[in-house]
């Protein structure tokens, strides 16, 4: 009996030591003065699988479509069990030319274990979160090259995200604004031309909270192949960047599926990290098409 009320005693405390301030303190090696900001690592290995993403690949192509989509996106690691939704809009200006599309996570639940918690030194007041709202994604897409475009597809991309996220004790996201720009190239392939050789190179920016690096930068990369009919669209390519700070050179492998209907489209997306992205991800959606530019 007292073997067993020394355990419970024991676990009791580490209960309590585990969303104490102290635990958090003696986690990060406080010095007594800093903010408790300034020890989050603001990278991807450090944070959930929505705070850094890895833009979607630039196909070299903008999407001449009026349409909005919501998804269902579930991710899996060792310490970090995630679901969120994703709710997607693009409109297209002029066609062939110039689109805007957005997305936004308005809803996050995850649960995380406590090594977990310590490696990415979440802060005791926040240790028993499991809900956010996540960040909005603004992209606009600018066509280039149109007179070649039989031979060779070339698009602009400039993104930016609206820290409209909250939870940066838990470390899911960075309550910081961020911004990218990129350029996609592709190369039509075959007699019918449904194949496609993608490529992208840009730059990749956001905020840290380091007083010795206000800021991170990374070259933004990705390559891979996509087949489009009239009904199916299918991708399959690697994609990443690469920073100078501890945990910011995610590598991702990603295959997406996308079925084209007369007024909706279902889409299929898996995503494997390869490098600082411990997850395992599956997206599904359904994306509504209400014109055509």
């Amino acid at each position: 009996m007292r073997k067993c009320f020394s355990i419970l005693v024991l676990f009791s405390s580490f209960f309590v030591e585990a969303q104490s301030f102290q635990w958090w303190a003696q986690t990060v090696n406080w010095d007594g003065v800093s903010h408790w900001n300034k020890y989050l690592i603001t990278t991807s290995a450090y944070m959930g699988p929505n705070a850094l993403p890895v833009p979607f690949i630039n196909t070299g192509s903008i999407d001449s479509v009026h349409s909005f989509g919501i998804s269902g996106n579930f991710h899996f690691s060792k310490g970090d069990k995630t679901q969120n939704a994703v709710m997607y809009a693009n409109y297209c200006l002029v066609k062939n030319i110039i689109s805007f599309d957005a997305s936004w996570i308005p809803f996050e639940h995850y649960r995380m274990d406590h090594a977990t918690k310590e490696k990415r030194h979440v802060y005791s007041n926040d240790y028993y979160n499991s809900r956010a709202i996540g960040d909005v994604h603004l992209n606009t897409n600018i066509q280039l090259l149109n007179k070649v475009r039989n031979k060779i597809h070339v698009a602009l991309r400039i993104g930016y995200r609206i820290p409209t996220s909250g939870d940066l004790g838990s470390a899911r996201y960075t309550d910081a604004p961020g911004y990218y720009f990129d350029a996609g190239l592709a190369k039509p392939l075959g007699k019918k031309k449904e194949w496609k050789w993608l490529n992208m190179a840009g730059f990749y920016v956001w905020q840290t909270y380091r007083p010795e690096h206000r800021q991170d930068d990374a070259f933004l990369y990705g390559s891979g192949f996509e087949w489009n009919n009239a009904k199916w669209k299918m991708q399959s390519y690697f994609t990443g960047y690469i920073g100078y700070e501890e945990g910011d050179k995610p590598i991702l492998l990603r295959g997406t599926l996308e079925r084209n209907g007369k007024k909706f489209n279902q889409l299929l997306r898996l995503q494997q990290g390869l490098h600082d992205f411990n997850y395992t991800s599956a997206e599904l959606g359904l994306r509504y098409v209400f014109g055509k530019n």
